[in-house]
């Protein structure tokens, strides 16, 4: 709970100690949480954002030059209704309430050859658990895509100012919950950047360059989670690469607090009066693979160094590596983190398709180096109702018939059929049997 001094005040700037429980089918309070330590209304003043505010402190900052934008000659990519064509990529974009941009049917064209890379693509659910242990925060662990809606929340994007340059808005249309058809207009911007150098080699020999410059295209969608907006980018690359980016900003989602209380470490002290508690954004990524067909495996990649002593036949001096693969076989094996001592990252794999020159498999390579780890203890609130956050990686089978299952991570990898064994993994049916694929089967990997 919030107090405004002033309609236009930040409120975040004066949050109340209490938490109101409300019941939405009743539309009645039916508890206050009162705190045992009781703290005041923040007596601070203002701390606002909006233009006037700004102007009646000093105004904005006017140091900077105007940067323009154009292309002359129009855009590279091509729109027919909702499938988008750049650079030999060719990709459908879909929208739904829940997860916002789904990207479908993504395509390469190689010299002329339509080859598949990924079925299903979207940003599937995220957890923000806050980490202060006392009561209520606990239930401080927003599901902002499942509970809410990605899709409910995102913004209708303005030319020069969520997106900038030569632009091609889509609108997102989908049933509400309601079960009426809604439409928010510009919710997409799709847009191409320059992307520095792609490729630049010096040959010290006769002193020859070769420099290139790179290009991507951008496929982005912004929703307002409360105090947070989430920037969410799906960026396709001229070298073959597909990069989600989220970009955070808002508000921090603060509490109240005493004049020189101790935080205890649990959060920051960001104005007078105003405590920030310390939490974490989770995402939980789905990727439907479909390198070259529906034939995939999963297997986890990590450096290792070469067996044998200094002095050996094998690795006489040393200085061996390779490249170590675990081929992923049931979902349970599956549940893997990341290994930063190793540069751990997961390929998946069309064994039949093997490449002409390296003699591997045709693969995508899952990489992410930004893999924290859930802090909230194992058996807590949190840890049971966020299984997808318990590892970095999952891979799971798909069942077209029960799509709910299937596309749902909450569901998929957080409710149990049978209780949970004491500091397991979910006991969800999907664990237990293997991910060799069949006609009716498919494969799906959470990250």
């Amino acid at each position: 709970m919030y107090y405004r001094p002033h309609p236009d005040d930040c409120q975040y700037s004066y949050p109340l100690d209490f938490t109101p429980i409300f019941n939405c089918d009743t539309q009645e309070i039916v508890h206050i949480d009162v705190p045992t330590e009781r703290r005041p209304v923040n007596q601070a003043p203002p701390n606002n954002y909006h233009p006037a505010a700004i102007e009646a402190e000093g105004g904005y900052r006017k140091d900077l030059k105007p940067i323009n934008i154009t292309q002359p000659e129009g855009v590279s990519f091509k729109v027919d209704g909702r499938i988008i064509e750049w650079q030999n990529w060719k990709v459908h974009v879909g929208f739904n309430y829940r997860e916002g941009i789904v990207l479908n049917n993504v395509t390469y064209n190689d010299k002329g050859i339509e080859r598949g890379v990924f079925y299903r693509l979207s940003l599937a659910e995220m957890v923000v658990p806050y980490g202060n242990p006392e009561h209520p925060h606990q239930r401080k662990h927003a599901f902002d895509l499942g509970e809410y809606g990605g899709g409910y929340m995102t913004n209708s994007l303005a030319l020069g100012c969520d997106c900038k340059g030569a632009i091609h808005y889509m609108d997102a249309n989908f049933v509400n919950r309601a079960g009426a058809s809604q439409t928010i207009k510009n919710a997409i911007c799709i847009h191409e950047e320059d992307a520095g150098i792609l490729f630049k080699h010096t040959d010290f020999r006769d002193d020859s360059v070769i420099v290139t410059r790179g290009r991507k295209l951008l496929i982005s969608h912004v929703f307002t989670a409360a105090n947070y907006e989430y920037c969410v980018y799906w960026i396709f690359h001229q070298d073959g690469t597909i990069q989600l980016e989220i970009k955070l900003t808002g508000i921090l989602n603060t509490y109240a607090m005493n004049p020189g209380e101790d935080t205890h470490g649990w959060g920051t002290e960001v104005y007078p009066g105003v405590n920030a508690h310390n939490h974490q954004h989770l995402f939980c990524m789905r990727i439907d693979p479909n390198i070259d067909g529906p034939q995939n495996t999963v297997f986890q990649v990590d450096a290792r160094a070469a067996p044998g002593e200094v002095g050996s036949a094998e690795n006489k001096y040393g200085n061996a590596f390779y490249a170590h693969k675990t081929k992923f076989t049931t979902p349970k094996e599956s549940m893997s983190d990341y290994d930063g001592s190793s540069s751990r990252t997961w390929e998946m794999a069309n064994t039949n398709r093997i490449n002409a020159y390296s003699h591997k498999p045709a693969s995508y390579k899952l990489v992410s180096r930004e893999v924290p780890t859930l802090l909230p203890k194992a058996g807590g609130l949190v840890w049971k109702r966020a299984g997808f956050a318990r590892h970095a990686v999952h891979v799971t089978k798909c069942k077209p018939n029960l799509i709910a299952d299937s596309i749902h991570p909450l569901i998929m990898l957080s409710r149990p059929r049978r209780p949970d064994p004491p500091g397991g993994p979910p006991r969800a049916t999907d664990l237990r049997g293997p991910v060799t694929r069949s006609a009716r089967m498919d494969r799906q990997a959470w990250g």
